[in-house]
């Protein structure tokens, strides 16, 4: 079973990174293969949302439709939607920040045709940061959003609905 689903998620993997090669070279998004077979997609803010707001930017749609189509073809996968924030601002305004963001990002797939079933909404807030808050730069790699693309594994399917616990310096 682990190498059909290595295989299955190899795949899948390939066909993100084909579809967002352009989102890819202008460092818009990061793709990258987990331990437990997971691909994770890291989507910079600046392209996503605009500062201290959580409405999807539209110029980010188009990306965020060529993700959906491809998750409509790999159903035996969850999808884990994490909002992320810098630490300006309140411990409080940014985890519902966080959430709202993660929750425009779910409410844009299931608009998009994917199953609601499939898709796990989380914030976290300023709590994981991928770099220092001391600089503009840093502030800006933290405010993003991660998908976490896990396998349902026959026999282990709870683990799919497991959220990462910590994804913030990966």
């Amino acid at each position: 079973a682990g190498a059909s689903v290595g295989s299955y998620m190899d795949k899948q993997q390939r066909e993100f990174e084909q579809a967002l090669a352009e989102e890819q070279r202008k460092n818009e998004l990061e793709i990258l293969r987990l331990k437990d077979e997971s691909i994770k997609i890291n989507i910079n803010n600046e392209v996503s949302f605009d500062f201290n707001s959580a409405e999807l930017k539209h110029a980010f749609r188009p990306s965020l439709n060529k993700v959906a189509q491809l998750l409509s073809r790999y159903e035996k996968t969850v999808v884990h939607i994490i909002g992320f924030t810098d630490s300006s601002g309140s411990d409080s305004y940014n985890q519902t920040l966080s959430e709202n963001r993660a929750r425009n990002v779910t409410r844009y797939f299931t608009d998009q045709g994917i199953v609601g079933s499939r898709l796990i909404t989380v914030g976290r807030g300023e709590s994981q940061p991928r770099a220092s808050n001391a600089t503009e730069a840093g502030r800006q790699l933290n405010r993003r959003v991660e998908l976490v693309i896990k396998p349902i594994i026959e026999g282990q399917e709870q683990k799919a609905y497991e959220t990462p616990s910590n994804l913030g310096s990966s």
